[in-house]
């Protein structure tokens, strides 16, 4: 073989600099991205590493788009086209979705450092070790200099690894056909290229053998591909099978007939000869095989379990991993693990028992105990039963571990065995168990095992809750349909209840059963008090039917620092916890409870969907939370209360990320000292912005949970805080609630300044929904506030806002009397920001009264300010007034470019709402100036966005939509 000089590509760059680094690149802590198979992305190393989701099938292009060309520029062009297979309708809109999609991959921090804007795109800077792709070229490329240096064994094990690299179908999970046929097809050429070399370089070693399998496979893969065929023949004829490779030619010269009309190659024709006459220059002339005694067949399935229900989506996982597996190559492992009661052995047998006619050759069954009352079987014991299980007479079994796991490997060997391995403890429980080539391992656990996943590449299926239509068809098996249909209320509800949970829903079946002639809406009425419901679903025996029981092995095999972690996270008001309210639930450094979480998700006790967050289902929180009181964790009276802790770092961390937001209006006053906390920090709006959508829930929670226990100054300091972005990104009625609840809160509190404020920030809430009685009232009430309690800034605010209410209301005199007053106080004390505020307020107005040219000039007045003031988000609210005056005097183009630069701050500051009513005032202008194309995209856009905000309030600013074309003003003032 020649290879012709070229020129060093990017690619070739970026693959030499991996030449030479190890596989793993072991303790470096970077994120690994994988894309020879499904696109995959993981944090940590050795049992620590963990997958890190990527939300989203766009983000999952562009991010496979940029690492499939590592080190490449990748225009922004060619992204549009891979995220959208057909031409996009607004090709500038898509360049900004684009920007868009990779700011919210930079959101990882996985992958914040690892793509980069450049001049006219962005590249995946990727090192060493870190990439899949670049390792699978350096190997090959190791593997060529090897065979050119003579070094066939060196050559064939850099290629076998290579292979084991791929995990076909590639990039499954991010489904674009552009980018499939610009990056896929080729790079499934070079994997095609280098196993023809690996398999040149087998043939040359004397593996040709266990070449046979594989390549039979290549074969039946790519019919059409003759040097497969080629290979394939020649190992079958060196292998001693020369009738199975006659018979191979047949088969390639049928295939090649019937889907194109042509015979085998020349290649392929001088090989058939070859064989034929038994030509020396084959290699080995013909032999015998050897056969192999037949070995003992062990059937050792527990019996499968009755009407087993559910778990489609799992059994079809399992499947897929079955339809993968090759006698010829390594073993194939899965990790079936979940939450203890999850109903992992039950999924075990029952998908052993659909599948153990592909296992002829045995199914061997191990329970490990290592979750449980017994002890955990050792590896070595485990292995002494497994080898007598296949055969082994006792005084033939070694007597050390690693001739054990030898002659178990051996006797596995090439056979098509299913091991099934239940409840480990671990991996290390488990390694010395792995089988050789030909068989498929399944090993369930309450641990994730991680390090199987990285040292064997085990498939990870994960039993999470089940789907709720499964949770009901698991019911109506115990109880029976018509039960189960007659209720329909009760049994949602139950479902619920028992979490999803296999275990929770057998035994409140199981007791239901038992009293047939009581309606399941009573039975379920024991399940709803959360300190009550555990003692519902206990049997009384004490053992793997009773769900306390089942919980407490777990959580008993805890060290006593996760043990206490994982009770106060039953604490926890809200559904999800990150790591930095976790320490300060537990008073530690949030270094030494990130160890601790990891801990408890490895067990399954906690559930980590995205980095950083963690939760679990409601009954393992009841059964943290109990053994929390038990314990005595959480003492109200304490200054130490962990609750008290966890709040008051939500006051804080949320008031450091309002620091970011606009609109940039009145400081929040200082904390007080002395909470011993350590609030996040943030670098910038759009973290900012990340970890309050991260965290709404939590903080909605916390507000109850204080007012719920009288710390009121805690309740209406985080409903303050939290205003910047729930104002923008939370639909109102969502809001209203929060709002109230910090009123109350600022009364009973006896905080008459916070009040006021707490009461103009629900007026506006009502605003924002439309309801402009309340939002007047309530705006009079602050002002009642400010004036009792001398509160000049809060008294400018309320009648700013109050005129604007007073005028949608048509009270214009009562408008223009607050409007004034307004501008008094503002220029009194030099508020500039307020001054400003008041003037696009009174510009809205006259846009109102078709007073367009005065709206013009009190808008840029306005716009003035805000960019003195460097108020880039008020400029937007300014730009969106002047647009709607200039569209009204008939000056299209100024009104567009106005609305143009108002939807790009909006954009940037990520107020989607705003932005719905930007684009709809610019569709207004659009369709007047003859563009209807573009008016029907920015509408559309409008009203996605107002459906995605699930909120009733409209997508246009106050005073419906952008007229156009002059008219006469209205001569009344507003």
């Amino acid at each position: 073989m020649t290879v012709s000089a070229r020129a060093r590509s990017p690619r070739d760059r970026a693959a030499d600099a991996t030449a030479d680094s190890t596989a793993d690149a072991a303790g470096d802590g970077l994120a690994r991205f994988q894309v020879l198979g499904p696109l995959t992305v993981t944090s940590g190393a050795g049992g620590d590493a963990r997958e890190v989701p990527v939300p989203g099938n766009k983000l999952r292009v562009a991010l496979a788009g940029l690492l499939l060309r590592p080190g490449e520029t990748v225009p922004v062009g060619r992204l549009v086209a891979w995220l959208w297979d057909e031409e996009p309708e607004d090709h500038d809109r898509a360049r900004a979705t684009v920007h868009t999609y990779v700011n919210r991959l930079r959101r990882l921090p996985e992958i914040r450092d690892v793509v980069r804007t450049v001049p006219d795109g962005y590249r995946a800077d990727v090192g060493p070790g870190v990439l899949d792709l670049l390792r699978f070229r350096a190997l090959t490329g190791h593997a060529g200099r090897a065979a050119a240096a003579g070094d066939l064994e060196g050559a064939a094990r850099a290629y076998a690894e290579a292979m084991g690299l791929w995990r076909r179908p590639l990039l499954s999970n991010a489904e674009s056909a552009a980018l499939h046929g610009d990056e896929v097809a080729p790079l499934t050429e070079e994997w095609l290229h280098a196993q023809e070399r690996w398999a040149d370089i087998r043939l040359s070693t004397g593996g040709h053998a266990e070449l046979v399998a594989p390549l039979r496979e290549l074969t039946r893969a790519h019919p059409l591909r003759e040097p497969f065929w080629e290979r394939l023949m020649l190992a079958l004829y060196r292998s001693g099978r020369p009738a199975e490779a006659l018979r191979a030619y047949q088969e390639v010269g049928a295939v090649l007939a019937e889907d194109l009309g042509v015979d085998p190659g020349p290649a392929l024709r001088d090989l058939h000869r070859s064989i034929l006459t038994e030509d020396p220059s084959l290699g080995p002339a013909p032999g015998r095989a050897t056969l192999k005694p037949p070995a003992q067949v062990p059937r050792q399935l527990r019996p499968d379990i009755p009407g087993f229900a559910g778990r489609k989506a799992e059994l079809a996982a399992l499947d897929r991993v079955l339809a993968g597996a090759s006698p010829s190559q390594a073993g194939t492992i899965v990790s079936l693990q979940g939450t203890a009661g999850s109903g992992k052995t039950a999924l075990a047998v029952h998908w052993a028992h659909r599948a153990r006619e592909r296992f002829p050759d045995g199914q061997l069954y191990l329970d490990l105990h290592g979750y449980g009352q017994g002890r955990p079987v050792q590896a070595a014991a485990a292995l002494e039963t497994l080898l007598r299980s296949l055969g082994t007479p006792p005084d033939r079994v070694p007597a050390g571990l690693e001739e054990r796991s030898a002659l178990y490997r051996t006797l596995l060997a090439g056979r098509r065995t299913l091991v099934l391995l239940d409840n480990a403890g671990g991996s290390e429980q488990v390694r010395p168990l792995v089988p050789g080539a030909g068989g498929v391992l399944i090993v369930t656990s309450r641990n994730q095992l991680r390090g199987l996943i990285v040292q064997y590449g085990a498939r990870r299926v994960i039993l999470d809750q089940m789907p709720a239509a499964e949770a009901v068809e698991l019911l109506a098996g115990v109880l029976g349909p018509e039960r189960v249909a007659a209720d329909p209320a009760a049994v949602a509800e139950i479902v619920e209840r028992c979490a999803r949970l296999p275990l929770a829903l057998r035994i409140f079946a199981e007791r239901a059963a038992r009293f047939p002639g009581t309606p399941l809406r009573r039975l379920v009425a024991d399940l709803r008090d959360e300190r009550t419901r555990l003692a519902a679903l206990d049997t009384g025996d004490g053992d793997d039917t009773d769900l306390r029981t089942v919980f407490s092995w777990t959580y008993r095999a805890l060290d006593p620092d996760s043990a206490r972690l994982f009770r106060l996270l039953g604490l926890h008001p809200g559904p999800e916890v990150g790591v930095g309210a976790a320490a300060a639930l537990a008073g530690e450094d949030a270094a030494a409870v990130t160890r601790l979480l990891d801990r408890l998700t490895a067990d399954h006790l906690l559930r980590s969907r995205s980095p950083g967050r963690y939760d679990f289902h409601d009954l393992l929180r009841d059964y943290a939370a109990e053994q929390a009181r038990l314990a005595g964790d959480a003492d109200p009276q304490s200054g130490a209360d962990p609750l008290r802790r966890v709040v008051e770092w939500y006051v804080r961390t949320a008031r450091e990320a309002a620091a970011h937001l606009p609109p940039g209006g009145r400081e929040l006053p200082p904390e007080p000292e002395g909470a011993g906390v350590v609030p996040q920090e943030f670098d910038d709006a759009e973290r900012a912005v990340g970890w309050y959508e991260e965290e709404f829930p939590n903080l909605v929670a916390a507000v109850r949970h204080a007012a719920a226990r009288e710390w009121h100054d805690a309740a209406w300091r985080l409903g303050r805080a939290m205003a910047p972005f729930a104002e923008f990104h939370v639909p109102g009625p969502a809001w209203l609630d929060v709002r109230r609840a910090a009123v109350r809160a600022c009364r009973r509190g006896g905080a008459a300044v916070e009040e006021g404020w707490a009461l103009a920030g629900l007026a506006a809430t009502y605003a924002r929904l439309g309801r402009l009685e309340e939002a007047a009232a309530r705006y009079g009430d602050a002002l009642a506030v400010a004036r009792r309690t001398g509160d000049r800034d809060l008294e400018g605010e309320a009648l700013t806002h109050l005129g604007r209410a007073y005028f949608r209301l048509g009270r214009h005199d009562r408008a223009v009397e607050c409007h004034d007053r307004a501008l008094t106080i503002a220029r009194g004390g030099g508020d500039r920001r307020l001054e400003a505020g008041t003037l696009n307020h009174i510009a809205e107005n006259d846009n109102g009264l078709g007073r367009h040219e005065e709206a013009a000039r009190g808008s840029l007045e306005a716009l003035a300010i805000y960019t003195e003031l460097g108020d880039r988000y008020h400029r937007a609210e300014a730009l969106r007034t002047l647009g709607t005056a200039h569209a009204a005097l008939g000056r299209l183009a100024e009104a567009a470019a106005a609305f143009d630069a108002a939807l790009e701050i909006m954009r940037d500051f990520e107020d989607r709402r705003g932005e719905a009513g930007v684009l709809s005032r610019l569709g207004d202008v659009l369709a007047a100036s003859g563009d209807r194309d573009g008016a029907r995209a920015r509408r559309r856009e409008a009203a996605a966005i107002v459906a995605e905000l699930g909120d009733d309030h409209p997508a246009r600013p106050p005073g419906g939509p952008a007229k156009t074309g002059p008219r006469s003003s209205d001569p009344r003032r507003a």
